[in-house]
Protein backbone atom coordinates (compact mmCIF):
# COMPACT_ATOMS: atom_id res chain seq x y z
CA UNK A 1 0.00 0.00 0.00
CA UNK A 2 1.93 3.17 -1.36
CA UNK A 3 0.33 6.73 -0.09
CA UNK A 4 1.08 9.61 -0.60
CA UNK A 5 -0.10 11.50 1.53
CA UNK A 6 2.41 14.06 4.23
CA UNK A 7 3.29 12.09 7.41
CA UNK A 8 2.76 14.84 10.03
CA UNK A 9 1.39 12.34 12.77
CA UNK A 10 1.38 8.39 13.11
CA UNK A 11 -0.24 6.77 15.68
CA UNK A 12 0.27 3.00 16.80
CA UNK A 13 -1.97 1.81 19.40
CA UNK A 14 -4.36 -1.10 19.76
CA UNK A 15 -6.43 0.47 22.02
CA UNK A 16 -7.27 4.05 23.75
CA UNK A 17 -4.81 5.66 26.37
CA UNK A 18 -6.75 5.25 30.02
CA UNK A 19 -8.09 8.32 31.10
CA UNK A 20 -6.45 9.63 34.15
CA UNK A 21 -3.67 7.03 33.92
CA UNK A 22 -0.23 7.80 36.31
CA UNK A 23 2.19 10.19 33.74
CA UNK A 24 5.23 8.68 32.80
CA UNK A 25 7.59 11.30 34.20
CA UNK A 26 10.07 9.53 35.77
CA UNK A 27 11.31 5.67 36.03
CA UNK A 28 14.06 4.18 37.93
CA UNK A 29 17.33 2.85 36.34
CA UNK A 30 17.12 -1.08 37.04
CA UNK A 31 20.19 -1.80 35.18
CA UNK A 32 22.77 -0.02 33.43
CA UNK A 33 25.68 -1.87 31.22
CA UNK A 34 28.53 0.35 30.35
CA UNK A 35 27.47 4.06 29.28
CA UNK A 36 25.03 5.80 30.20
CA UNK A 37 24.73 9.35 31.56
CA UNK A 38 21.49 11.78 32.53
CA UNK A 39 21.85 15.40 31.14
CA UNK A 40 19.75 17.99 33.32
CA UNK A 41 17.19 20.01 31.20
CA UNK A 42 17.71 23.17 33.30
CA UNK A 43 21.75 23.86 32.96
CA UNK A 44 22.74 21.35 30.78
CA UNK A 45 24.93 19.20 33.20
CA UNK A 46 25.98 15.40 32.77
CA UNK A 47 26.08 12.89 35.41
CA UNK A 48 26.90 9.30 35.24
CA UNK A 49 23.55 6.99 35.49
CA UNK A 50 23.01 4.74 38.06
CA UNK A 51 21.34 1.92 39.55
CA UNK A 52 18.38 2.66 41.34
CA UNK A 53 18.65 6.25 40.63
CA UNK A 54 15.45 7.91 39.81
CA UNK A 55 15.45 9.80 36.69
CA UNK A 56 12.75 12.73 35.85
CA UNK A 57 11.30 14.57 32.67
CA UNK A 58 12.59 16.57 31.15
CA UNK A 59 16.09 15.44 31.64
CA UNK A 60 17.44 13.43 29.01
CA UNK A 61 19.27 9.70 29.12
CA UNK A 62 22.42 9.22 27.14
CA UNK A 63 24.01 5.93 26.25
CA UNK A 64 27.26 5.34 24.32
CA UNK A 65 28.56 3.10 22.35
CA UNK A 66 27.57 -0.78 23.01
CA UNK A 67 25.50 0.47 25.84
CA UNK A 68 22.26 -0.48 27.13
CA UNK A 69 19.99 0.31 29.74
CA UNK A 70 16.61 -0.62 31.78
CA UNK A 71 14.38 1.67 32.92
CA UNK A 72 10.67 0.71 35.73
CA UNK A 73 8.19 3.11 36.35
CA UNK A 74 6.63 2.94 39.17
CA UNK A 75 3.48 0.95 36.99
CA UNK A 76 5.83 -1.41 35.71
CA UNK A 77 6.36 0.04 32.60
CA UNK A 78 9.88 -1.24 30.69
CA UNK A 79 11.33 0.90 28.70
CA UNK A 80 14.98 -0.24 27.45
CA UNK A 81 17.57 1.67 25.77
CA UNK A 82 19.72 0.97 22.95
CA UNK A 83 23.23 2.25 22.25
CA UNK A 84 23.74 5.25 21.19
CA UNK A 85 20.42 6.44 22.15
CA UNK A 86 19.05 9.98 23.11
CA UNK A 87 15.65 10.28 24.66
CA UNK A 88 13.72 12.12 27.64
CA UNK A 89 10.31 11.58 29.08
CA UNK A 90 7.64 14.78 28.45
CA UNK A 91 6.05 16.33 31.49
CA UNK A 92 2.74 16.07 31.78
CA UNK A 93 2.12 12.91 30.14
CA UNK A 94 3.20 9.37 29.21
CA UNK A 95 5.13 10.26 25.68
CA UNK A 96 8.71 9.54 25.53
CA UNK A 97 10.94 11.76 23.07
CA UNK A 98 13.61 9.12 20.99
CA UNK A 99 16.26 11.60 18.83
CA UNK A 100 18.23 8.80 17.81
CA UNK A 101 18.71 5.28 18.61
CA UNK A 102 16.54 2.15 19.76
CA UNK A 103 14.20 1.91 22.43
CA UNK A 104 11.96 -1.22 23.58
CA UNK A 105 8.64 -0.16 25.66
CA UNK A 106 6.40 -2.65 27.31
CA UNK A 107 2.69 -0.81 29.51
CA UNK A 108 1.40 -3.51 30.78
CA UNK A 109 -2.10 -3.65 30.34
CA UNK A 110 -4.59 -1.06 31.92
CA UNK A 111 -2.06 1.52 33.04
CA UNK A 112 -2.38 3.76 30.36
CA UNK A 113 0.12 2.83 27.61
CA UNK A 114 2.54 5.51 26.33
CA UNK A 115 3.99 6.98 23.18
CA UNK A 116 7.18 7.01 21.69
CA UNK A 117 7.41 10.18 19.22
CA UNK A 118 10.12 10.69 16.46
CA UNK A 119 9.88 13.91 13.95
CA UNK A 120 6.28 14.24 14.13
CA UNK A 121 5.68 9.92 14.26
CA UNK A 122 3.74 9.13 16.88
CA UNK A 123 3.61 5.49 18.03
CA UNK A 124 1.22 4.66 21.47
CA UNK A 125 0.48 1.44 22.81
CA UNK A 126 -1.51 0.00 25.49
CA UNK A 127 -0.44 -3.29 27.01
CA UNK A 128 1.90 -3.87 23.85
CA UNK A 129 5.71 -4.32 23.68
CA UNK A 130 7.19 -2.99 20.56
CA UNK A 131 10.57 -2.07 19.67
CA UNK A 132 10.85 1.90 17.70
CA UNK A 133 14.67 2.35 16.30
CA UNK A 134 15.76 5.13 14.11
CA UNK A 135 17.05 4.10 10.99
CA UNK A 136 20.67 5.21 9.33
CA UNK A 137 18.44 7.49 6.61
CA UNK A 138 16.24 9.07 9.10
CA UNK A 139 13.39 6.32 8.56
CA UNK A 140 11.20 5.17 11.69
CA UNK A 141 11.34 1.39 12.42
CA UNK A 142 9.07 -0.41 14.60
CA UNK A 143 8.58 -4.31 15.74
CA UNK A 144 5.62 -5.48 16.78
CA UNK A 145 6.44 -8.16 19.90
CA UNK A 146 2.97 -9.12 20.72
CA UNK A 147 -0.49 -7.43 20.74
CA UNK A 148 -1.98 -5.31 18.23
CA UNK A 149 -0.96 -2.28 17.14
CA UNK A 150 -3.03 0.55 15.26
CA UNK A 151 -0.66 2.40 12.53
CA UNK A 152 -2.91 5.46 11.98
CA UNK A 153 -2.38 8.47 9.65
CA UNK A 154 -4.07 12.07 10.51
CA UNK A 155 -5.71 11.66 7.65
CA UNK A 156 -7.65 8.51 8.99
CA UNK A 157 -5.91 5.98 7.31
CA UNK A 158 -4.77 3.25 9.37
CA UNK A 159 -3.03 -0.41 9.51
CA UNK A 160 -3.19 -2.88 12.39
CA UNK A 161 -0.14 -4.45 13.12
CA UNK A 162 -0.29 -7.78 14.11
CA UNK A 163 2.25 -9.67 16.54
CA UNK A 164 4.84 -10.31 14.30
CA UNK A 165 4.78 -7.38 12.08
CA UNK A 166 6.94 -4.65 11.43
CA UNK A 167 6.75 -1.54 9.35
CA UNK A 168 8.99 1.06 8.46
CA UNK A 169 8.11 5.05 8.04
CA UNK A 170 9.82 6.93 5.47
CA UNK A 171 12.22 9.91 6.69
CA UNK A 172 9.70 12.47 4.36
CA UNK A 173 6.78 10.37 5.68
CA UNK A 174 5.21 10.40 1.81
CA UNK A 175 4.74 6.68 1.43
CA UNK A 176 3.61 4.22 4.17
CA UNK A 177 4.08 0.40 2.87
CA UNK A 178 2.03 -2.49 4.13
CA UNK A 179 3.24 -4.22 7.53
CA UNK A 180 6.00 -7.38 6.41
CA UNK A 181 5.66 -10.29 8.96
CA UNK A 182 9.02 -11.78 10.49
CA UNK A 183 9.88 -14.59 12.26
CA UNK A 184 9.29 -13.78 15.73
CA UNK A 185 11.05 -16.72 16.69
CA UNK A 186 14.04 -16.71 15.19
CA UNK A 187 14.39 -13.15 15.77
CA UNK A 188 13.63 -12.75 19.56
CA UNK A 189 16.89 -14.81 20.81
CA UNK A 190 19.02 -12.55 19.12
CA UNK A 191 17.47 -8.77 19.94
CA UNK A 192 19.82 -7.18 22.74
CA UNK A 193 16.84 -5.34 23.62
CA UNK A 194 15.33 -8.30 24.55
CA UNK A 195 17.93 -10.90 25.74
CA UNK A 196 20.64 -8.49 26.47
CA UNK A 197 19.97 -7.74 30.37
CA UNK A 198 20.30 -9.78 33.57
CA UNK A 199 16.52 -10.37 34.18
CA UNK A 200 13.92 -11.77 31.32
CA UNK A 201 11.85 -9.41 29.89
CA UNK A 202 8.51 -9.05 31.98
CA UNK A 203 6.53 -9.46 28.92
CA UNK A 204 8.53 -12.62 27.71
CA UNK A 205 5.40 -15.00 28.69
CA UNK A 206 3.41 -12.82 26.36
CA UNK A 207 5.73 -12.81 23.47
CA UNK A 208 6.79 -16.76 23.95
CA UNK A 209 2.98 -17.15 23.42
CA UNK A 210 2.71 -14.92 20.36
CA UNK A 211 5.50 -16.65 18.97
CA UNK A 212 3.49 -20.29 19.34
CA UNK A 213 0.48 -18.67 17.92
CA UNK A 214 2.81 -17.70 15.16
CA UNK A 215 4.35 -21.35 14.71
CA UNK A 216 0.67 -22.44 14.31
CA UNK A 217 -0.20 -19.68 11.64
CA UNK A 218 3.28 -20.85 9.63
CA UNK A 219 1.90 -24.16 9.47
CA UNK A 220 -1.46 -24.04 8.37
CA UNK A 221 -0.61 -21.31 5.73
CA UNK A 222 -2.23 -18.25 7.41
CA UNK A 223 1.18 -16.57 6.84
CA UNK A 224 3.11 -17.50 3.72
CA UNK A 225 6.05 -15.24 3.83
CA UNK A 226 7.95 -13.28 6.02
CA UNK A 227 11.37 -11.11 5.90
CA UNK A 228 14.51 -12.57 5.65
CA UNK A 229 16.84 -12.57 8.98
CA UNK A 230 18.90 -9.38 8.15
CA UNK A 231 16.13 -7.70 6.94
CA UNK A 232 13.94 -8.47 9.85
CA UNK A 233 16.77 -7.01 12.28
CA UNK A 234 18.77 -4.01 9.94
CA UNK A 235 19.15 -1.00 12.16
CA UNK A 236 18.97 -3.55 15.35
CA UNK A 237 21.64 -4.73 17.84
CA UNK A 238 21.82 -8.35 17.80
CA UNK A 239 23.85 -10.56 19.85
CA UNK A 240 25.34 -14.10 19.06
CA UNK A 241 22.67 -16.81 19.88
CA UNK A 242 24.89 -18.57 21.91
CA UNK A 243 25.34 -15.81 24.37
CA UNK A 244 21.61 -17.11 25.74
CA UNK A 245 21.11 -20.71 25.75
CA UNK A 246 18.85 -20.23 28.72
CA UNK A 247 16.05 -18.64 26.95
CA UNK A 248 12.90 -20.53 26.73
CA UNK A 249 10.97 -21.23 23.31
CA UNK A 250 7.80 -23.06 23.06
CA UNK A 251 8.53 -26.64 21.31
CA UNK A 252 6.99 -25.36 17.78
CA UNK A 253 9.96 -23.07 17.33
CA UNK A 254 12.48 -24.43 14.67
CA UNK A 255 16.16 -24.21 15.32
CA UNK A 256 17.69 -20.93 15.71
CA UNK A 257 21.39 -21.54 14.73
CA UNK A 258 20.39 -21.93 11.08
CA UNK A 259 21.07 -17.87 10.70
CA UNK A 260 24.34 -16.58 10.45
CA UNK A 261 25.83 -15.64 14.28
CA UNK A 262 27.30 -12.51 13.54
CA UNK A 263 25.98 -9.25 14.55
CA UNK A 264 24.15 -6.98 11.94
CA UNK A 265 25.52 -3.31 12.14
CA UNK A 266 23.57 -0.43 10.35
Amino acid sequence: MNKSFFLAGLFLLPGLASIGAAPLTESTFTEIIRDAKVVAAADKSVVPARTNMVFQAPDRVRTGAASRVEMTAPDKTITRIGANTIFTFEAGGRSIQLEKGSILFHAPAGVGGGTIQYHGTSAAVLGTTMICAVLPDGSFKILDLEGLVKVTLKNGISIVLKAGQLIIVPPDGNELHDPEFFNLGKVISRLVLVVGFSQPLSSLPLILATIQQQQHDFADGTVEYVVDFNQAVFGLEIVYRDMNPGLPYPPETPDHTMFPVTPVHP
